[in-house]
């Protein structure tokens, strides 16, 4: 009995799980309420965001650092592919100055070859160097014109300073040139100073002038010229400069050392002047 009347006395002063429910949601729209018209748990929502700070941090630490290591890697990746590509733009403006410059200087040097192809009473042909000989003991190069563009074997070779050479074999296309320099060459000379006439031979590697008797007026820094004796060469044409004058030798004649005025190991462009018609 004693039992029966307490459940029942608990009973009539407890409050159902419905009951709790109702009153729970009028007091969450009653908050709600109040907090939308008048912030009143702005404090509570500001402590309750400082309270689990450090738990969301904690809990977004190795996102962020996964996320920060990725862009890293990404941004090296990038810095280094620009890297290159900066590179690659640098040489490659490297190699267009660089052409530049040599269209330039090949647009200087054919502007002085074609004012002295004007200058000149005989026929020209401009021609390009395109290989050199492996001979050591010759002194050759070949040009790109050849009897199909009119070139005559002993028609001379000249670059806007001097004579260079002079046409000894011709094929269709090409040429071969003997260089003033080859010792199996001979071009007949005069003194621009004097007027005096000479023959100069090619050592190799430069040149001088033999058979010139004590009594011969040179000088070093005199200009040789061609002279036209030979028949073949136009006459006017700078061959070399003297550079040394020996006239105390044993032998009856000067040692004459000359150096070309033409650049036998420089040149690209070339001129190629006719030889002179044939006398009867």
């Amino acid at each position: 009995m004693a039992d029966h009347a307490s459940s029942t006395v608990l009973f009539q002063h407890g409050l159902s799980s419905g009951a709790k429910l109702v009153i729970y949601l009028i007091l969450s729209a009653a908050l709600l309420i109040i907090d939308a018209r008048f912030h009143a748990l702005h404090w509570l929502r500001s402590g309750a965001q400082t309270l689990i700070y450090p738990l969301q941090m904690a809990e977004s630490a190795p996102t962020l650092a996964i996320e920060r290591m990725g862009a890293f890697f990404v941004r090296q990746g990038d810095l280094l592919a620009e890297n290159q590509q900066l590179h690659s733009q640098a040489a490659q403006w490297q190699i267009d100055r660089q052409a530049l410059q040599q269209l330039r200087a090949e647009n200087a040097h054919l502007r002085i070859l074609l004012k002295l192809s004007n200058q000149t009473q005989f026929p020209s042909h401009a021609a390009e160097i395109i290989g050199l000989n492996r001979d050591p003991y010759r002194d050759l190069l070949t040009i790109n014109r050849g009897t199909s563009a009119g070139i005559k074997p002993g028609s001379a070779v000249v670059d806007e300073h001097g004579l260079l050479g002079q046409v000894t074999e011709t094929w269709p296309l090409t040429s071969q040139v003997t260089l003033i320099t080859d010792k199996n060459q001979s071009v007949a000379v005069q003194i621009q100073r004097t007027g005096e006439h000479a023959v100069m031979f090619g050592t190799g590697d430069a040149a001088e002038l033999r058979y010139l008797p004590h009594s011969t007026d040179i000088r070093p820094g005199d200009t040789l010229i061609t002279s036209g004796l030979d028949g073949v060469l136009p006459a006017g044409i700078n061959v070399a400069r003297v550079i040394r004058v020996d006239n105390r030798s044993t032998s009856a004649f000067d040692q004459v050392d000359c150096t070309p005025t033409a650049r036998v190991d420089r040149e690209d462009q070339v001129m190629v002047i006719d030889t002179l018609p044939s006398q009867p």
